[in-house]
């Protein structure tokens, strides 16, 4: 008797354990904190995000706060708890430990950073000196390049646009100081503000670096870019694929630039090409028209300035306050970070996939690389299914298109085949450190000249909060860093994680039929797939989109750059109708069944809004909508929602709310 009773006691405190389990939820995948005083209607992120972005506040060592790139903040932290462990202890020579680790340290160490002030660049300085021609210019510029500072040169490997079975060399517009052309050219007050700023910061380099006159020598510096800035392309221009499309032989281009002397310049960075595609024939041919036209002493101030900015983040602290100086003008940023996250920053970019290693085996939970390729096979199928209703495209392209889908290549988590890093770090030499890294880094990269592309390398760290697509290769990358919440739970249903890390897939997916993925076909070529007429129609909804962006605006005046971002503004409405299809095709998706008093259809759009929920500077959103492909957080949000039914649907939205649109206003491409 004693024993049954006491068996159904467990029992009943068993049914009670689950029953409680079942009906909670994990706080951070509930939806608190919604503004139901302001409609869906009327502004869809205010609705989800407004207490969150009334009551948050910006770190002053930052410019924002929240998802998406600021996600990257306590991100770093993570990657610090990593690199102090690591750089506490005592590893073998030569192991992925060791070189994070040691390279951390020799960082952090400041005091030694400090007592060597700028005497680790003394020797480049005194090449500078010792310049005496244009020659003797390139060749120094040539070698710098080796060591990551590009200056005037902008050259990377990369598959040809039209063979991208083959890597070539390709030379992009480069040697400005500022964020972009059009800060030389404004006139505002904030422009000028930037542009004393950046003038101040150059000469700040050269006092550091004992040279006299710095403010001369900014003004020198700064006239230099202006003109180089003169034959720059805007980013708009940019992203016309066609035009930036120039292969151009060696000879020919030594012939028409022969100051620049491309023979004599690959040849001294000891590359092998017989061709070279110059995205912007027109910022070389400057560059050449002043390498013969500006005297050499302007042009050495020029190169030690960049110099001196390249390598400024590997030297004393003053050097770092100078930096950070300019950019409390730029972004608004009030308060420098702690050099424990500087240092999380510096080995992410120069021995990332060393840490990401070490960032998977901690952090990434492996079941949520199989779940995430469901997620993406789920929508590829979405996506097909909506090519196949499309009622302004043909067959024949459709049928194109799918093949395409099909044919993309799906990178989850982390490489298959990690980097390697074939160089000694110093515990003591920080400078030294990062020096054999860019080198290291150069010579990975070069090696796959004349060669078939790396198909086992990847663009960004496994850690980093992103997720791109690469036409040239056609795939598309998701790594660990972001398959974590808000876009991705484990814990989470369905309509969280569609709504979330399924509308960054769609996104992406979408990104393969853009304005310029469109114009790859499966294999990675810039080739013409598309019917005359479907490209027509095409076209015409795409500036549609551009119109209608450019119509948006933030900090009140400042209006979105449609043209600079309907490739972005395309991919985010897609991603969202892709990931509610595919969402549709889940058991929930199917459903109506609440939890915490939210429908499935409901939580996948609050999801949406959840993933983009950021706060900014407004020196940061200013600069960001001049210089970024993408539209503001609140704008990728309310932006697609506009023209999507089945949310107009799910919050009952109508005529005379703000931002309701007519059937035929409601614009739709995939």
């Amino acid at each position: 008797m004693k024993y049954t009773f006491a068996l159904a006691i467990m029992t009943i405190l068993l049914v009670s354990c689950q029953q409680e389990q079942k009906t909670e939820k994990p706080s951070k995948i509930d939806f608190t904190g919604i503004s139901e005083s302001i409609k869906p209607g009327d502004n869809f992120f205010d609705h989800v995000n407004k207490k969150w972005y009334d009551t948050i506040q910006i770190a002053d060592d930052q410019v924002g706060v929240g998802s998406y790139s600021f996600l990257n903040i306590p991100q770093r932290q993570l990657l610090q708890n990593i690199l102090e462990e690591v750089s506490a202890a005592e590893h073998s020579k030569g192991t992925v430990e060791q070189k994070v680790g040691d390279f951390f340290a020799s960082g952090m160490d400041t005091a030694t950073l400090n007592k060597r002030g700028y005497e680790p660049l003394k020797p480049i300085l005194a090449k500078i000196d010792g310049i005496s021609n244009v020659g003797e210019l390139m060749d120094f510029v040539s070698e710098q390049i080796t060591k990551g500072n590009n200056s005037i040169l902008g050259l990377r490997v990369a598959p040809d646009n039209k063979n991208s079975q083959i890597n070539i060399l390709h030379a992009g517009q480069s040697g400005l100081g500022l964020p972009d052309r059009a800060y030389y050219f404004k006139t505002d007050s904030s422009a000028v503000g930037i542009q004393n700023a950046y003038k101040t910061y150059v000469a700040s380099l050269f006092g550091l670096a004992d040279i006299e006159g710095g403010a001369q020598k900014s003004d020198i510096v700064y006239a230099v870019e202006k003109q180089l800035a003169e034959a720059h392309k805007t980013r708009i221009e940019r992203r016309n694929i066609q035009a930036n499309y120039n292969k151009l032989s060696v000879g020919e281009l030594t012939a028409s630039n022969p100051n620049i002397d491309w023979k004599n310049l690959l040849a001294k960075l000891e590359l092998s090409a017989d061709s070279i595609n110059v995205r912007q024939p027109a910022y070389y041919n400057k560059l050449d028209e002043m390498l013969g036209a500006v005297s050499i002493e302007d042009w050495k101030t020029y190169v030690k300035a960049h110099t001196l900015n390249h390598y400024s983040r590997f030297l004393s602290v003053p050097f770092e306050d100078a930096l950070f100086e300019y950019n409390k003008v730029l972004l608004g940023q009030s308060k420098q970070q702690p050099r424990p996250q500087v240092m999380a920053q510096q080995v992410d970019r120069n021995l990332g996939f060393a840490l990401g290693q070490l960032y998977v085996k901690r952090y990434f939970d492996e079941a949520a690389k199989k779940r995430v390729l469901d997620l993406v096979n789920n929508l590829q199928k979405a996506f097909e299914n909506r090519m196949s209703e499309l009622d302004w495209m043909s067959d024949s392209t459709k049928a194109k298109a799918k093949e395409k889908l099909y044919a993309i290549t799906k990178k989850i988590g982390y490489p298959d085949v990690w980097r390697e890093y074939d160089v000694d770090i110093d515990r003591e030499r920080y400078f030294e450190n990062v020096v054999a890294l860019q080198e290291n880094n150069y010579a990975y990269n070069v090696k796959y000249l004349n060669k078939p592309p790396n198909k086992d390398a990847w663009g960004t760290t496994p850690s980093t909060v992103t997720a791109y697509y690469n036409p040239s290769l056609n795939e598309i990358v998701f790594p660990a860093g972001i398959l974590q919440f808000p876009y991705f739970d484990m814990a989470a249903d369905d309509a969280v994680n569609y709504g979330g890390i399924g509308m960054v897939i769609g996104h992406e997916l979408t990104h393969a039929f853009d304005d310029n993925g469109s114009q790859y076909d499966g294999e990675g070529n810039l080739k013409n797939w598309w019917t005359d007429t479907d490209l027509k129609k095409f076209k015409e909804k795409t500036q549609q989109l551009i119109d209608r962006y450019s119509s948006y605006t933030v900090l009140d005046t400042v209006h979105i750059k449609g043209a600079m971002t309907i490739g972005e503004n395309t991919a985010d409405n897609g991603g969202i109708s892709i990931a509610y299809d595919a969402f549709k095709m889940t058991e929930q998706g199917q459903d109506t069944v609440k939890i915490n008093g939210y429908t499935p259809d409901e939580r996948f759009f609050m999801s949406i809004a959840r993933i983009w929920r950021v706060k900014t500077r407004d020196e940061f959103m200013r600069n960001y909508v001049n210089t970024n492909s993408h539209s503001p957080a609140i704008w990728r949000v309310n932006g697609p929602l506009m023209n999507f039914t089945p949310f107009y649907e799910t919050f009952d939205v109508k005529p005379g709310e703000a931002n309701y649109k007519s059937e035929e206003e409601r614009i739709k491409i995939w």
